[in-house]
């Protein structure tokens, strides 16, 4: 083999060897490329869900927030509401305290109030207002005395003997007692019509 021959070989088993080398190379670069896209996209991916996690997250937390924000606002609302109305309801306490139907069960409330009292020393006290309406409830029971104030208010009070027992028969006493079951009663209105 002549050295141009030889040199000739040498060369071409060098391009051979160049050019598997850079094939090699260039499946290298082609797979790190790829595996580096794969790699790339699957960071994104995680990234993603992570942020849309904790998005949904920070929704849930001001969504919930704002629920509990209008339910406060509207048992605010409600609450007024009961209120307006009980309001509006002693405001019509003297006039119902002087309706016919209240007159004429009269007798009956003051029986029901003086089983409680001893009848020697009992008082009753009531407004001038309702005060013929009393004695006329009180004609069979001449042992208790009737008083008038000013400031008894609707209905009567019953006093047992030396104050011994109170039974508080005021019309605004009765709201008072009544104003939970009210407050229930008319919440449950306000959430039908709602």
């Amino acid at each position: 083999m002549a050295a141009s021959d030889l040199d000739t070989e040498l060369r071409q088993n060098a391009e051979r060897t160049a050019e598997s080398i850079r094939g090699e190379a260039r499946a290298d670069a082609e797979r790190l490329g790829s595996e580096s896209h794969r790699l790339i996209e699957d960071w994104r991916s995680q990234a993603l869900r992570e942020k849309e996690a904790e998005y949904g997250a920070q929704a849930r937390v001001a969504i919930a927030a704002a629920r509990h924000a209008a339910m406060e606002a509207v048992l605010l609302a409600r609450t007024r509401v009961v209120a307006r109305v009980l309001e509006r309801a002693r405001a019509l306490l003297p006039s119902a305290a002087q309706n016919e139907a209240y007159l004429s069960s009269l007798g009956n409330e003051l029986s029901e109030a003086l089983q409680f009292v001893d009848g020697q020393g009992t008082v009753v006290r009531c407004s001038t207002d309702l005060e013929r309406a009393v004695r006329e409830g009180l004609r069979d029971r001449p042992e208790v005395k009737v008083e008038t104030e000013a400031d008894v208010g609707t209905g009567f009070v019953v006093v047992g003997a030396e104050g011994s027992v109170v039974v508080d028969g005021r019309l605004e006493t009765r709201i008072d007692r009544l104003a939970s079951v009210l407050a229930i009663e008319i919440h449950a209105r306000l959430q039908e019509e709602s």
